[in-house]
């Protein structure tokens, strides 16, 4: 081959695809647009259409602009290389008419990815989702209709993803969903904003309908939750986390269809260190009775199923808000509306070697209803001191002038290892703002609430 035929053809190679047998390159449009943002989408889907069965596709270290949706399942013995830089485009009119729908709580992803014995490695490339166009549209409301999550794993089975880096996600960074046998290793996720609007609702990674699913070393700075298990996710181990910012570790929510009962079963969280956050470890319900929640953009609650052998163990909190909850409801804890009416049972959880600070004058609040008192529900090796006791200092505004432990409707209680020292009242809030006082609510709320 002479050298013009060479440099011809390193020049078209280097415009979309380079298909070598099994092997899939991806090189960016604007290579050939003198450095143009070109919408490298199609070549994106063209790549996984033709190596995404018994191949390997590698995104070479460069910027890929992705101005429209991308579908990439049904992948079969599939490898997947991002070496280079996924920016999602600002173009919110579009995202929300045409991003993928989830079906959970009417929402919708940038990217739908999964398959079979399927792989994905964050060589060096990272997911930028360019979230901060969102967050000032969003304004701090919660769940904004048509806001896409970054990446959706659909039905599949022996997935791996190793690596990933998320950076300014929309909504969501991580969802697993329909899945089994799913690891997540050394996943980094930053949602972090640069305006005075805050990240709501960018949680760091979230499973559904799915099971036996390890996530392992990740760091996860966000404005929500950093990991929460939503329903039906079983057999979930989640180890050596670090989570700043939002609201912890959960399992949550669950029981807002009635006719899905969720079943979470057997979850482990273990050796996670959580800062500056309004949550710590805590289990989250929607209320017994049907109620429409408009920033959830679908009625809510009503739903039933199970929360069994739950283990938050070897925490580390700083400065927390609310360190340990149950909540049975959390959508209408404002309005304390149906409020002692979930029917959703949680039993034999577990919070074990817990250790930290919280930021007012609250341990933890475990609320069960009266439908469904929770048995076996204890603490082994907590200790979590208010900062202002670590300083001395009394807490304010408030009548409570030592740490809390809130408890209602706890079987065996006294057998708990639980200092159960106030009552926990239905309607406390996930979004704590203020020591509470001797009425067991905080003394400063906000209505904002998570997912």
């Amino acid at each position: 081959m002479n050298l013009w035929l060479l440099t011809l053809w390193v020049t078209w190679a280097t415009a979309w695809v380079d298909n070598q047998g099994t092997t899939c390159t991806l090189y960016p449009e604007s290579l050939t647009h003198h450095g143009q943002a070109v919408d490298d989408s199609p070549s994106i889907q063209q790549a996984f259409d033709m190596c995404g069965t018994n191949g390997t596709i590698i995104f070479s270290p460069n910027i890929f602009h992705v101005n429209t949706v991308l579908n990439t399942t049904n992948l079969l013995n599939c490898d997947v290389h991002l070496r280079g830089e996924l920016r999602f485009s600002t173009n919110i009119p579009y995202w929300r008419t045409h991003a993928i729908s989830v079906v959970l709580q009417d929402q919708v992803t940038a990217w739908l990815f999964g398959g079979r014995n399927v792989s994905f490695y964050g060589e060096g490339g990272f997911y930028n989702g360019q979230g901060q166009a969102w967050y000032n549209a969003n304004r701090n409301e919660s769940n904004q209709a048509g806001r896409p999550m970054s990446m959706t794993f659909y039905n599949s089975t022996n997935l791996r993803v190793d690596g990933l880096r998320v950076i300014q996600p929309q909504f969501w960074a991580t969802f697993v969903w329909a899945s089994q046998n799913v690891s997540f290793t050394n996943l980094f996720v930053n949602a972090t904003s640069n305006s005075e609007w805050g990240t709501m609702n960018t949680d760091g990674f979230d499973s559904w309908q799915s099971d036996n699913v390890r996530v392992e070393n990740a760091t996860i700075i966000t404005g929500d939750d950093c990991i929460a298990a939503k329903g039906n996710t079983t057999n979930l181990l989640v180890k050596n986390i670090y989570c700043e910012g939002g609201t912890g570790i959960t399992i949550g929510s669950i029981g807002q269809y009635p006719d899905t009962p969720d079943y979470n079963l057997n979850t482990t969280f273990d050796n996670v260190t959580i800062k500056n956050a309004m949550d710590g470890a805590y289990i989250k319900t929607w209320q017994g009775t049907r109620i429409f929640t408009p920033s959830n953009g679908d009625w809510g609650g009503g739903g039933t199923g199970l929360v069994r052998n739950v283990t938050f163990r070897n925490f580390e909190m700083e400065n927390v808000g609310l360190p340990i909850q149950i909540s049975q409801c959390v959508y209408s804890a404002g309005s304390n509306q149906g409020c002692n009416t979930s029917t959703l049972q949680i039993e034999d959880v577990k919070w074990e070697n817990i250790h930290g600070t919280s930021r007012f004058n609250i341990a933890s609040s475990l609320y069960c209803s009266d439908e469904r008192p929770c048995p076996n529900i204890t603490f082994e090796n907590v200790n979590i001191t208010s900062l202002n006791a670590t300083r001395g200092l009394p807490y304010y505004d408030t009548d409570v002038q030592h740490q809390l432990f809130q408890c209602t409707n706890i079987v065996g209680q006294k057998s708990s290892g639980i200092p159960c020292n106030q009552a926990a009242p239905s309607n406390f809030s996930q979004w704590i703002y203020g020591n509470v006082d001797g009425s067991g609510l905080a003394t400063a709320t906000s209505g904002h609430a998570g997912n």
